[in-house]
């Protein structure tokens, strides 16, 4: 996967996570709605670069993509500080 794939081939195997570095939230992307808003083509470089934290109102969220495979049950994902 790379972060210039079309979001709409990433629909069936991954999750799309936005992650505040500053403040720490993180949030599921709905993928569909993103497909719906971007577009087909969208990228997921295309998403980083529109997020905005709805917590602290940071302009540098981060974008974690997760493979949870064909039937969705792949481990879950937890952002944490290093």
């Amino acid at each position: 996967m790379n972060s210039m794939q079309p979001l709409i081939e990433l629909t069936q195997r991954f999750r799309i996570y936005a992650v505040c570095i500053p403040c720490g939230r993180m949030e599921l992307l709905a993928m569909e709605a993103l497909v719906a808003k971007l577009g087909a083509r969208a990228t997921v470089t295309d998403v980083r670069l529109r997020l905005r934290c709805s917590r602290c109102g940071s302009k540098r969220p981060d974008v974690r993509v997760v493979y949870v495979g064909v039937d969705h049950e792949a481990a879950g994902f937890r952002y944490r500080e290093e």
